[in-house]
C-alpha cells in the first residue's frame, strides 16, 4: 500500500500531513495508504537585500531589515493515533516555512519539514523532505524520502471485492524516494520530470489466517520493487500553498515504470486533478476538487486507483476500493470562526473500475472538521476531520488542508 502513497509524504504534503482512518466496528480499518501514493498528487523569497550604501544608521536599518525579511515560521503538532486495526500509537509532524531569495523575490514561502508515528501492534512510518520556490518562482523542487512498516487489510480488486467487506491481513515494509524538479514555461504553467524509487515487502501480517485456506487470494506482488521516471505538467494560479483562498490548480502526473529506471516490471500511472478555490466571504472559502486515476494492466496490487485518500474523499479506509481506473469528485467549505479557531463542512462522491466505460458504483462520502491556526503568517492548520461513507467511518489528523 505504500507505493502509492510515496508523492504525499515526499512532495510537500507528505512533510505536512500524517493521516489516520478509522471505520465502524463492522468494517475493517483503513490502510496507511497516504504515504507514499504514486499517483497522487505529492501535493502545495524574502533573503537578503544586500549592503546599502549611506549612512552607518541606514546600513543598521537595512540589517534590521533584513534579519525580518528572513525570519521563518515553524509548526509543530503532536497527532494520537486510535486505529483498531494498525493499533493505538502516537505521532508528530513538523513544518518549517521561509521565503528564499532576495527581499524582492516574489515567491511562495518554501517549507522543509516532517512526520512519523508508531502503534503497540507494531505499525510505524516516518518521512523527511522539502517543497522549494526559487528564483521569483521560476523553479520549484520537491524532494523526500521515507520508510516503515504497515499491518493493513487486503480486499481484493474492484467495487464487489470492496462492498463485499472481506478481507486478510497484510504486513509491508517499503523504503521510498522521490525528487520532482519544475520550471515555469508560460504564465502560471510549471513542467519538469520526476523520478521515484520504492522497495516493497507485502507479507501475511496475521496468524490467524491460514495460508492454505485465504478467504482473499494472497497478492502475487509481495516482494517489489518500483521505479519511475515520469512527468509533471501543473497549473498553479492559487495564491499560497498552505491555505488558498483563490485561483485554481490543474495537475498532470504521468509516471513510467521500467527496469531501465530500476522497476521490476513495465507499467503506467495517469493522474489528472483540478482544485478550484473560491473566496466568496472575508472568511469564508469553498474549495472544490476532482480526479481521474489510470493504472495499466500490469501495475502491482498496491499501485492501483484507490478509494479514499483524504484529498479525493474521505470517509473510506484506503485501498478498499481499488482498481485500474477511478473517478472522484469532493467539495469543502472552509469558515475561519474566532481566535485561531475554523472549522469545515464537505462531501464528496467516487467510483472505482476496470475501465472508465466500466466504473462500479458511486459511493459518497461526507462529514465535518475543525482546524486550529498553528502557523499565522503561512496559515498553517492542524486539522481534525471526522468523516462518514457507505457503511464506514474515518478519522483524520494533519497539519495542512486536504487538498
Amino acid at each position: 500500500m505504500w507505493a502509492r502513497t510515496l508523492p504525499l509524504l515526499l512532495s510537500f504534503f507528505v512533510l505536512s500531513t500524517v493521516t489516520f482512518g478509522q471505520t465502524a466496528p463492522a468494517a475493517a480499518s483503513e490502510t496507511p495508504g497516504g504515504l507514499f501514493n504514486t499517483n497522487v498528487s505529492l501535493e502545495e523569497s524574502i533573503s537578503d537585500k544586500g549592503p546599502s550604501l549611506g549612512l552607518p544608521k541606514q546600513a543598521k536599518d537595512d540589517d534590521s531589515t533584513t534579519k525580518k525579511h528572513k525570519r521563518g515560521e515553524f509548526a509543530f503538532a503532536p497527532i494520537p493515533m486510535i486505529n483498531p486495526t494498525i493499533g493505538n500509537g502516537g505521532g508528530a509532524g513538523a513544518i518549517y516555512a521561509v521565503k528564499l531569495g532576495g527581499k524582492d523575490d516574489t515567491s511562495p514561502a518554501s517549507s522543509i519539514g516532517g512526520g512519523g508515528f508508531a502503534t503497540g501492534r507494531g505499525s510505524w512510518a516516518f518521512g523527511l523532505g522539502g517543497k522549494l520556490y526559487l528564483k521569483n518562482d521560476r523553479y520549484r523542487i520537491t524532494v523526500a524520502a521515507g520508510g516503515g512498516e504497515f499491518v493493513y487489510n487486503f480486499f481484493g480488486i474492484g467495487t464487489d471485492a470492496g462492498a463485499a467487506n472481506i478481507s486478510i491481513v497484510l504486513n509491508q515494509r517499503s523504503r521510498a524516494f522521490l525528487i520532482e524538479p519544475k520550471v515555469r514555461v508560460f504564465r502560471h504553467w510549471y513542467v519538469g520530470p520526476r523520478y521515484h524509487h520504492i522497495d516493497n515487502k507485502v507479507a501475511l501480517g496475521s496468524s490467524k489466517f491460514d495460508p492454505n485456506n485465504l478467504p482473499i487470494p494472497l497478492p502475487a506482488d509481495v516482494d517489489f520493487r518500483t521505479a519511475a521516471l515520469g512527468l509533471r505538467v501543473q497549473r498553479d494560479s492559487s495564491d499560497t500553498p498552505f491555505y488558498p483562498r483563490k485561483g485554481s490548480i490543474l495537475d498532470l502526473m504521468a509516471d513510467f515504470f521500467d527496469p531501465a529506471f530500476g522497476a521490476d516490471r513495465n507499467y503506467r500511472n495517469y493522474t489528472l486533478s483540478y482544485n478550484k478555490y473560491l473566496h466568496i466571504a472575508p472568511k469564508d472559502v469553498i474549495a472544490v476538487h476532482g480526479s481521474m486515476c489510470g493504472a495499466s494492466d500490469s501495475a502491482p496490487f498496491f499501485d492501483l486507483c484507490q478509494l479514499g485518500m483524504s484529498k479525493d474523499i474521505r470517509g473510506y479506509q484506503v485501498g478498499q476500493y481499488r482498481d485500474h481506473r477511478m473517478l472522484v469528485g469532493q467539495a469543502e467549505y472552509r469558515r475561519e470562526l474566532f481566535w485561531r479557531l475554523g472549522a469545515t463542512a464537505f462531501a464528496g462522491v467516487g467510483s472505482v473500475g476496470k475501465d472508465f466505460g466500466d466504473m462500479g458504483s458511486a459511493e459518497p462520502g461526507g462529514g465535518f472538521g475543525l482546524r486550529f491556526l498553528l502557523a499565522k503568517k503561512n496559515h498553517i492548520n492542524l486539522r481534525a476531520d471526522f468523516a462518514w461513507g457507505n457503511s464506514s467511518r474515518a478519522a483524520y489528523v494533519s497539519l495542512g488542508e486536504a487538498f
